[in-house]
């Protein structure tokens, strides 16, 4: 019998919730890719003035949602995932979002779609991801297939998702392309989010601060929105994500999504010179 003196300090041992075990998967997807990041600080002055004189209410994930959609519909390259030696090519701009359900002391984190969301206006977007985090949770109904691949130990499963992922047809049901998770409730600062697979884009948005901003040769004040932008970079080279990024920073800080009436995709890309 051990001594009582050589005893650790008192723990308990839980097993992990099953509910977790896709978010490892997914992480342990992640740990594959080849992630580039970006660092952007955008001014969102008149988004603030716009968004405090809506009607409606909307939320900063809100509004990045609608502008990170209306970005990659200009940029439709992105809005791709790769399978093997094969690209999926999406025809509609859906979203998927991090929204935490339950109480702050039984957190639960799941995911939202936000489907054609570059035809969305904020305000519907802001509602939409509002009933996700306080409404029933969506139902996943596996097939035999998946289920019997899910009952397996973890290094088998997650070999036959990659397996299943490198097909074109599978990987296309592994939802979207395009992924925005939002820090900015936890902290007024920078974030860095997980890149989960298979998201090829990911945008992590932080807390708006204010920022000293150099306007007719006298220091102001202006608020900031920090934003974390991950690529894949198997799939997206530097320069069209620097493309991505510039068209991006033109319509948060110019808020287009907030002008009155809904930007058409048609009108963005002949207003943007694409």
């Amino acid at each position: 019998m051990t001594p009582a003196a050589a005893r650790p300090a008192g723990y308990v041992v839980r097993r992990i919730a099953p509910a977790r075990e896709p978010v490892l998967d997914r992480l342990a997807g992640a740990s594959r890719r080849f992630q580039v990041h970006a660092l952007v600080e955008l001014d969102v002055t008149v988004a603030a003035q716009r968004i405090a004189a809506a009607h409606d209410t909307i939320s900063w994930t809100g509004f990045v949602i609608g502008s990170v959609a209306r970005a990659v519909a200009l940029h439709p390259a992105l809005n791709v995932r790769r399978a093997g030696h094969d690209l999926v090519c999406f025809e509609r701009v859906d979203v998927a979002v991090t929204v935490e359900r339950g109480s702050p002391d039984l957190p639960v984190l799941d995911l939202a779609l936000v489907p054609a969301a570059d035809r969305l206006g904020c305000a519907e977007i802001t509602a939409l991801l509002h009933q996700a985090k306080i409404g029933p949770p969506p139902t996943h109904e596996a097939t035999r297939a998946v289920a019997a691949l899910l009952r397996l130990p973890a290094p088998l499963r997650r070999a036959g998702i990659r397996a299943l992922g490198a097909r074109a047809s599978t990987a296309a049901r592994f939802g979207p392309a395009v992924g925005v998770t939002s820090l900015g409730m936890f902290a007024h600062a920078w974030g860095w989010a997980i890149p989960v697979a298979p998201l090829t884009v990911i945008v992590s948005v932080g807390g708006v601060v204010e920022r000293p901003t150099v306007e007719n040769g006298a220091v102001v004040a202006r608020p900031h929105l920090p934003l974390t932008v991950t690529f894949d970079h198997a799939v997206v080279d530097g320069a069209p994500a620097a493309r991505f990024i510039e068209t991006l920073r033109d319509l948060v800080e110019t808020a287009t999504v907030l002008q009155d009436g809904l930007p058409s995709v048609d009108h963005l890309r002949t207003g943007s010179g694409l």
